[in-house]
């Protein structure tokens, strides 16, 4: 999503398309592209076009790359010079370009906000199960709090790159959001709910968002809450962004990489805890 949203920016600042490359998902199968469920501007790129524009990557590059050489690319390729930092001189290149990164920073797109949050809404309703969330969501002080597990705490990389929230850090959130907003009803989204039933046992006004069907329907449940409670995790901070009540509190952790707590992805507006 911050891929889609900073190639749309620059096209459209330079009176230009962008086209996406899908080639990363023929490689492994932990994610799966889902970016044409939203109405966005959907242009694939060519296999010979990725090609042109980022270069080979071949037997002969895995080997280097290995190995740690120097890989020479087209000079049409751009890669992301450090994590979450803007880059102010990307927008400089008004030719053909090639973004390889995360672009994980919300000044590449602000200026284009409102159509960004257009192009990400759903083109299809959500589940019946998701309505019966939302009609109630709607109605009262909502908060969404996400908890990310799964591959946070699975994998030994990721856990050593992000690391998982504490629960001192929800609870913090809880009782800082409790201070600010009358009666609010804590609505539980997470990759591993039995854990969160497990451990949220102290919190009494809420609901385990536990029979949605699938990973849509609780981007649009967190959106549509009034407030948001987010993990380190790019998901919950969409759902946070997308969330259109001009009084909405966002609490985001202080740390959200805990390889390099100086990088972080918050709003300006959102609060650290």
């Amino acid at each position: 999503m911050f891929q889609y949203a900073i190639a749309k920016t620059m096209a459209k600042n330079n009176s230009d398309i962008f086209k996406v490359d899908l080639s990363f998902y023929l490689k492994q199968t932990l994610r799966k592209y889902e970016l044409n469920l939203f109405n966005i501007n959907e242009n694939i790129a060519t296999e010979y076009e990725v090609r042109r524009y980022r270069g080979k990557e071949d037997f002969i590059f895995k080997i280097k790359t290995k190995l740690k050489l120097h890989i020479s690319r087209p000079s049409f390729y751009i890669l992301e010079k450090k994590l979450t930092l803007f880059d102010r001189e990307i927008y400089a290149k008004n030719d053909h370009i090639y973004l390889d990164g995360f672009w994980q920073n919300e000044k590449y797109f602000m200026d284009m906000r409102d159509e960004i949050i257009q192009d990400f809404t759903l083109k299809n309703t959500i589940s019946k199960d998701a309505k019966v969330y939302l009609a109630v969501i709607e109605q009262i002080n909502s908060v969404s709090l996400h908890v990310r597990r799964g591959d946070y705490v699975e994998d030994s990389h990721t856990n050593h790159t992000h690391g998982t929230c504490n629960l001192d850090y929800y609870k913090n959130a809880i009782n800082y959001i409790s201070s600010k907003i009358e009666k609010p009803k804590f609505y539980i989204f997470s990759d591993d709910i039995a854990w969160c039933k497990e451990n949220f046992d102290f919190l009494e006004n809420k609901t385990f968002v536990d029979n949605t069907k699938n990973a849509l329907d609780d981007l649009e449940l967190m959106k549509q809450c009034k407030h948001n409670i987010i993990a380190n995790s790019t998901f919950s901070w969409w759902g946070a962004w997308l969330n259109l009540n001009t009084n909405k509190i966002v609490i985001t952790p202080k740390i959200w990489f805990t390889s390099n707590p100086n990088l972080h992805l918050a709003s300006e507006e959102w609060i650290k805890i």
